[in-house]
């Protein structure tokens, strides 16, 4: 977690000048907002999740250039554009919310920035519109004492995001992990439930993130809400098969998102 965090602001320092464009969301998000809560399934990454917002991305300097500078390279994977690798091994993903990503299948079109510097990626988009700034900080200040201030994706936009990456990998074995499942349950224990309440209504009325969020509400219902034996309740408690115990935690994220959807319609 500490060398990820490191990666993650070495990707901060390369793209300093496209601050204002950025927005931290992925894992290491989710633990900014429910850090303090405890969960018996420790906090860990090992990489990085940055959206893009391409309508405030300036052109100077180049995404590719100012990256490849700091000592990233392209992850070389066909399937992996938009993933850099750091000097420290850290990859750090740069995606762009598939809404505003304009035309092509993986690729972005932001011109003049190389179209393989970035990736699209479906169900970010809420990240656009539930952010707010944060100072990001290595978790060893005595190695590190580098600090930024960007966007972080509220409690409600990674809810949203995780719940699309959990459904869109569902007949992908090789590609599923009950970590995603996981921290849904972490954010539905950390956050009150009013609060996902405010943040999914003004999801709603956006037209970038309307419907994703639309969407993922729905597979709230179906992957958690139906019970400890749905698919996605099952995931959580797996996520603490060796350190924890799996049917509470199955339990207590049907019961979560079950409360989060009746408050969602009252």
């Amino acid at each position: 977690m500490t060398l990820a965090r490191m990666g993650l602001l070495d990707a901060l320092e390369a793209l300093e000048s496209h601050l204002d464009a950025l927005v931290i969301i992925g894992a290491q998000a989710v633990y900014l907002h429910t850090g303090a809560t405890e969960i018996a399934l420790a906090e860990f990454t090992t990489d990085g999740d940055v959206a893009v917002d391409p309508e405030v991305l300036s052109s100077d300097p180049l995404v590719e250039e100012a990256m490849s500078a700091a000592g990233f390279t392209p992850d070389r994977r066909p399937s992996a554009i938009g993933s850099w690798i750091s000097a420290r091994g850290v990859p750090v993903d740069l995606m762009v919310p598939d809404a505003v990503a304009g035309a092509g299948r993986r690729s972005v079109r932001v011109p003049p920035h190389n179209d393989k510097s970035m990736r699209r990626a479906r169900g970010i988009e809420a990240a656009l519109v539930d952010n707010s700034k944060m100072l990001i900080r290595a978790l060893d200040r005595a190695v590190d004492a580098r600090e930024f201030e960007v966007s972080v994706a509220g409690s409600a936009a990674l809810l949203v995001a995780k719940l699309h990456k959990i459904h869109d990998r569902l007949e992908k074995p090789s590609r599923q992990d009950n970590k995603d499942a996981h921290d849904v349950y972490r954010l539905l224990r950390a956050i009150e439930t009013q609060d996902f309440v405010e943040a999914i209504s003004r999801l709603r009325a956006e037209d970038v993130s309307a419907k994703v969020t639309r969407e993922a509400l729905d597979q709230l219902r179906d992957l958690f809400a139906q019970g400890a034996s749905a698919r996605g309740s099952l995931m959580a408690g797996a996520a603490e098969e060796l350190v924890g115990d799996p049917a509470a935690v199955s339990e207590s994220v049907a019961l979560l998102a079950q409360d989060l959807l009746e408050a969602l319609v009252s």
